[in-house]
């Protein structure tokens, strides 16, 4: 069983996590929408229905992990959902297509080299996807009875603050990495044609 600083803490992250994603996702579902079609894993005539689905279940969880309501169940619907996710990208990277946009920042389809600013499928989402399960289930595991007391919410909002910046961190260096990477293509590809001119 957790401390209840940690159990609060997870609570918190999980509840800004689940909330900003749905609302992103609900704020531009036809673009939501197409990339769920680029992954290809489902009939195009279900996809309509999971741009709904999929934002609403991650509201209703966030809200939960919020309200640190039914905390255990709702840490395992959590990881269920997370493990989803990790599962999808991960075929689409056993298929090569590692080009088409996560869906994390909600950038469009496009093709790497108009994707400067899109987050692509690469093996580090299902790494971060993997963490962030095992800290649902972690999460799940109860919490020990002592009170938190004034130092103790401080701590939690401050541990918060810093989890918050180093998620979007980790976020930013993955798109960081997919620009980089469509500058090198063109010029692998030049210096390939170059050496065939030799």
């Amino acid at each position: 069983m957790l401390d209840p600083v940690i159990y609060r803490l997870l609570c918190m992250v999980f509840a800004l996590l689940f909330i900003t994603a749905g609302v992103h996702k609900l704020g531009d579902r036809t673009r939501f929408r197409g990339i769920l079609v680029a992954y290809q894993v489902l009939p195009e005539r279900l996809t309509a229905a999971l741009a709904w689905l999929v934002p609403v279940s991650e509201l209703t969880l966030g809200l939960a992990w919020a309200a640190v309501w039914r905390i255990e169940q709702v840490a395992v619907l959590s990881a269920c959902l997370l493990a989803v996710y990790a599962v999808v990208i991960a075929v689409n990277l056993q298929r090569g297509r590692t080009y088409i946009d996560c869906g994390c920042s909600l950038a469009s389809v496009r093709a790497r080299k108009d994707a400067n600013g899109t987050q692509h499928l690469s093996i580090w989402l299902v790494y971060r996807n993997g963490v962030l399960l095992l800290a649902a289930l972690v999460a799940g595991t109860g919490v020990t009875q002592r009170p938190i007391g004034g130092l103790g919410y401080f701590s939690i909002l401050m541990a918060t603050l810093a989890l918050v910046f180093l998620y979007a961190a980790f976020n930013q260096l993955l798109i960081n990495h997919n620009a980089i990477d469509s500058w090198r293509k063109p010029l692998t590809a030049s210096a390939a044609i170059g050496g065939e001119h030799d």
